[in-house]
Parts: C-alpha cells; sequence; structure tokens
C-alpha cells in the first residue's frame, strides 16, 4: 500500500489568499489542475500534485447565471459594484462557479452575448469577516 504525505492544504491556499495569490494543485501525472486544490487529481486519481499559482492565469467564460435578487446577493452586489455569477474555465482544470465583480445585472444580456471573447482573472475580494 503506497502512503501520501499529507500536507495543510487549506491553510496553504488561505494564507496565499492573504498574501495576494492564487493557488491550485497541478497533477506531476497528466497535467490536470485541480482549482480549488486537492491533494489528489480528479482527472487521473494521481497522489502526486505540486503547487501552481493561478494568480495570473486567464479564464474563459463558459456559462452566465441569470442575476438574482434575494438577500446576500444584494449585499454582495453594494460591496463589489454590482455582479453576475459565470461559469469559468482554465486550461487543463476542471470548470468552476464564481462571481465577476463591478458589473451589474443589467450587462447580463451584453456578457452573455460575448462571452466566447471575454477572458477573466481571480480578483481577490478581501470582506470585514472573510
Amino acid at each position: 500500500m503506497r502512503y501520501a504525505k499529507l500536507e495543510r492544504i487549506v491553510k496553504t491556499y488561505y494564507d496565499a489568499l492573504e498574501e495576494g495569490k492564487v493557488l491550485g494543485r497541478k497533477c506531476t501525472a497528466c497535467g490536470h489542475i485541480e482549482f480549488p486544490p486537492y491533494l489528489a487529481c480528479n482527472a487521473c486519481g494521481n497522489l502526486d500534485t505540486e503547487w501552481v499559482d493561478l494568480t495570473n492565469t486567464r479564464a474563459r467564460i463558459l456559462q452566465v447565471l441569470p442575476p438574482l435578487n434575494v438577500f446576500p446577493e444584494m449585499e454582495f452586489q453594494e460591496a463589489n459594484n454590482g455582479f453576475v455569477a459565470i461559469c469559468v474555465k482554465i486550461d487543463n482544470a476542471d470548470p468552476y462557479v464564481t462571481s465577476m465583480v463591478h458589473v451589474g445585472k443589467d450587462a447580463y444580456e451584453r456578457i452573455h452575448e460575448n462571452m466566447e471573447h471575454i477572458i477573466v482573472k481571480p480578483y481577490i475580494i478581501q470582506g470585514a469577516d472573510t
């Protein structure tokens, strides 16, 4: 039986965010990137992964989710000059849902119609309690 040396992935990930960096884990066998980071590769099952800096990595938008008007999202909108939820894909990684900030919900149609041409990059938001 093979044993993996466990790292403190969650701590490393959040410590990096505090420093303004976005990290993922890259599989040493197939090159798949796990974001958010995991110890093992979800593409091939390999246990050997290494940290990769995604801070300046660009992503393509796969989907724009329709705007919502419910209480928690309203606070987030006000704090970040609006937002729309998007599903993004970086090369060699699985898609994930995040927020595109500093855009109002009135931009939904424009973003949806042009999403194949829009490239986004990580933006770290530090809140008072997050």
